[in-house]
């Protein structure tokens, strides 16, 4: 198997990565409006129920999942344009859902002592699978044009990335019926994994013929004034020839299929408050808010958890936000 090994120039490289993402918040927001730097608009805060499942065979009794046992759940989707935009927009969405009454050893990187956090997207794998290449897109983002980025993609030889960002941006019917992964690789106690969460509410529905601004919440409001909405959350675990150190591949699920573990509920509910826009912006998601059996892994996960915890405490600072353990 592949070990957990840093990307040349790693440390540098998520430094640079924090600064200009720093000098970007500072630059788009007044400090009582300072937002994210990434997935910066939510679609809807969500309480749910997270259930692990009470059959696992031993290789999957790990950690979180080694007993049968419900926890209370923050789920916050969200769409991925650094910038806040309508839903009518095709992008990436996001869903990182909040565990809270955990128990158990954190790693040390994590500041909240009694959440497990796992963080998803609506694609498979990420593009953008290196340090190095998360840095390019931001710096030529921000410092020049993405237009530079994509010729220096073409120039190197590296068309894939600018494939798989333009195949990742798509319209949805639903935050509630898309599947959502990982894209990157987390331990499973003694083994390695990636994670998924797979709807199981039935067929989506179509695509309103006009896409309005808000669109996607407004398809979640629907579904939730009356249904209650299910997911299975699995796991895949890492095999041969599964890399660790590039979040670009996709983990073949032929050779290593995707098993459940838990049931992720969320019920019929109202969500369109104040109060849920405020804890929307109060609550932290971030990788590194994880048991030490569900250490998150490879250069993309390390620069993840410094990146969120610096940002997020600098938004927490300037807007004069509370910080929340869940």
């Amino acid at each position: 198997m592949e070990e957990d090994e840093r990307e040349p120039d790693e440390e540098r490289l998520t430094a640079e990565i924090e600064r200009l993402m720093r000098e970007k918040l500072e630059a788009d927001y007044a400090p009582a409006e300072t937002r994210r730097d990434a997935h910066p608009r939510h679609l809807g805060l969500l309480a749910g129920t997270f259930t692990v499942a009470s059959d696992l065979p031993p290789e999957l009794r790990v950690g979180l999942f080694a007993q049968p046992r419900s926890y209370e759940a923050w789920v916050r989707s969200s769409s991925a344009s650094g910038k806040p935009q309508s839903d009518a927009v095709a992008d990436l969405r996001g869903l990182a859902i909040k565990l809270r009454g955990v128990d158990g050893e954190k790693i040390p990187e994590s500041d909240e002592p009694h959440t497990q956090d796992f963080v998803l997207l609506s694609v498979p794998a990420m593009p953008l699978g290196t340090v190095k290449l998360f840095r390019d897109a931001i710096y030529f983002g921000i410092k020049r044009s993405l237009k530079w980025f994509a010729l220096k993609m073409l120039l190197t030889g590296q068309v894939r990335v600018l494939k798989g960002l333009k195949e990742a941006r798509q319209h949805q019917s639903s935050p509630l019926e898309i599947r959502y992964w990982s894209t990157t690789p987390y331990r499973f106690g003694d083994r390695v994994a990636k994670y998924s969460l797979i709807p199981t509410s039935g067929a989506p529905t179509a695509l309103p013929a006009v896409l309005t601004d808000r669109y996607l919440t407004e398809a979640m409001e629907r579904r939730l004034a009356t249904e209650t909405i299910t997911f299975d959350f699995a796991v895949q675990l890492q095999e041969a020839g599964m890399p660790i150190n590039d979040s670009a591949p996709r983990w073949d699920e032929a050779a290593s299929p995707f098993r459940k573990v838990a049931t992720l509920t969320i019920p019929a509910q109202p969500f369109r408050t104040d109060e849920r826009d405020r804890l929307a912006e109060a609550l932290s998601f971030s990788p590194g808010h994880a048991r030490v059996e569900h250490r998150p892994l490879g250069s993309i996960n390390r620069a993840r958890m410094r990146i969120y915890k610096a940002n997020s405490a600098f938004r927490h600072q300037r807007r004069g936000l509370p910080k929340l353990d869940g």
